[in-house]
């Protein structure tokens, strides 16, 4: 995965977590212990608080150690922030996740199952293209992930309470990424009702939840500080926020108003059509071996509680994005269900042969859509150009905005030339672009953002097309000339456009 790296372009999010976590190291360095003082406390995370620090700590600590690598591979980062170096820090933490997860499964349900479950998420084509970003959504499933099964087995431990305090320490580390981990509060809570009765369930919960939230307030600054307000506010980040536009179903919709079935539709479109499978012959087991294996059910309930949650007037947007996390818990449940199906039902040679071959094959999606997996799509929805037809967001980044369309832009371009990237979906975002790839700087071309775009003599088009403002597309499409595209199975997911001036 290292060496793929660089094959998507940059995505919205990347510079906006990996700058702080450079910061964070850079100020720790020149501040020494006067980091937490509270007038630095304010200059380095107020205008980052909406999520908590560690996801960006680990963009920080990988961009900086990766910088000199980067800078040999690609030159000076003229932006400073060095997004390719900080991406190794997700692309490692996803290789953990790979393993946590398939170690869990073959714990409890024998080496074909981890196996299963394993090379299931590693396949996940949606998971496998995230782990290429600098951003803290792996790390969110990593750490969700192994705060989960860190619960489940600390109230399976003969001493329950002593082992919640390992698993609370376990749980900060996810409250420490992003909101969601929260959210473990009700399902460890039922869960150690069922397991424990309600004494020793509130015991341990209680125990679980002071170790935690202990663990986070210490690890992130900004909340030693006028503690409760803050914590409001970044509860509040949920609700004030800005509106994402969100394309599903042919309609553009504001995040808080897309219909009840968007994510489900989205858990349903973008896991390979073999792994559900698996995965559906996990859950019905789960049904069946409810009294003597009760732990698939935490995990369809796991999976079940943010499809719900996300059901409701709740923002939800880029897709499966916002609960990304709820992928291993699947893939847990395709690994449970190969097992099952490898221990009674393809016994003989010739049957295991073909059962690895049927989870081999739903790797295709994986390959056949790199470095562009965020806009894969499986067969319920007739792949990427059903999805096209159905009226899905083909892409939501800006990744296929990559070094190919960009390597062209360099290449045909006179240097100086105007050129401008669209959309772009906050102010600098296209000379992020620009510093990402470094030969058109050198070529002196910078991307303007969005608002310009009409008036550039080149356009770089990523077709999120909730975003795409008509004036634009109609001077592209009347007076432009297409040069090139990026595409898999002949959808089209970026463009470049070359708008003559009227003196050419």
């Amino acid at each position: 995965m290292v060496a793929t790296l660089d094959g998507p372009g940059l995505t919205v999010d990347e510079p906006l977590d990996v700058r702080p976590g450079r910061t964070y190291l850079a100020v720790l360095q020149k501040q020494g212990r006067h980091f937490f003082d509270r007038d630095v406390v304010e200059k380095v995370f107020r205008d980052n608080a909406e999520h908590p620090p560690l996801g960006r700590w680990l963009l920080g600590i990988a961009s900086v150690l990766g910088e000199p690598f980067e800078v040999l591979l690609k030159g000076k980062d003229p932006t400073d922030h060095y997004v390719l170096a900080g991406r190794l820090a997700p692309a490692l933490t996803f290789a953990a996740l790979v393993g946590l997860v398939a170690g869990a499964a073959g714990r409890r349900w024998g080496t074909p199952a981890g196996v299963a479950a394993g090379f299931a998420m590693a396949i996940l084509p949606r998971s496998f293209a995230h782990a290429h970003f600098g951003a803290l959504d792996t790390f969110l499933s990593f750490f969700w992930t192994a705060a989960l099964l860190a619960g489940e087995r600390a109230l399976r431990s003969p001493r329950p309470v002593r082992a919640m305090a390992v698993a609370g320490a376990v749980w900060s580390l996810a409250l420490l990424i992003k909101i969601h981990a929260w959210f473990l509060i009700p399902l460890l809570g039922i869960w150690s009702l069922v397991r424990l009765g309600l004494r020793r369930a509130l015991g341990a919960m209680a125990v679980w939840f002071v170790v935690g939230v202990s663990l986070y307030w210490a690890g992130w600054p900004w909340l030693w500080y006028d503690t409760g307000n803050r914590l409001r506010a970044y509860w509040g980040t949920g609700v004030a926020r800005t509106t994402i536009l969100v394309e599903y179903l042919g309609r553009v919709y504001a995040d808080r108003d897309v219909p009840w079935h968007y994510p489900w539709v989205y858990f349903a479109a973008t896991v390979p059509v073999g792994l559900h499978a698996l995965g559906l012959i996990g859950l019905a087991r789960a049904g069946k071996d409810r009294r003597r294996e009760p732990f698939p059910l935490l995990l369809v309930g796991s999976i079940l509680f943010f499809l719900v949650l996300f059901s409701t007037r709740i923002p939800v947007y880029d897709g499966e994005r916002l609960f990304l996390h709820v992928f291993p818990a699947w893939a847990l449940l395709i690994g449970f269900g190969f097992g099952w199906l490898w221990e009674t039902v393809f016994t003989s040679r010739r049957g295991r042969v073909l059962l690895g071959g049927i989870l081999a094959a739903q790797a295709i999606g994986v390959v056949s859509m790199h470095p562009f997996g965020l806009s894969y799509y499986n067969a319920l929805v007739g792949g990427l150009p059903g999805a096209r037809w159905l009226g899905l967001e083909l892409t939501y980044w800006s990744d296929a905005i990559d070094r190919v369309l960009l390597d062209r832009l360099a290449r045909a371009a006179r240097p100086g030339s105007s050129a401008a990237m669209a959309p772009t979906l906050y102010p600098g975002q296209g000379i992020e672009t620009t510093g990402f790839h470094r030969g058109l700087a050198r070529r002196g071309l910078i991307l303007q953002d969005d608002p310009v775009a009409a008036e550039c003599e080149w356009v770089v088009l990523s077709h999120r097309r909730a975003y795409l403002r008509d004036n634009l597309m109609d001077r592209l499409h009347r007076r432009g000339r297409l040069v090139a595209t990026r595409s898999r199975w002949g959808v089209e997911l970026s463009a470049l456009w070359h708008v003559p001036s009227s003196s050419d």
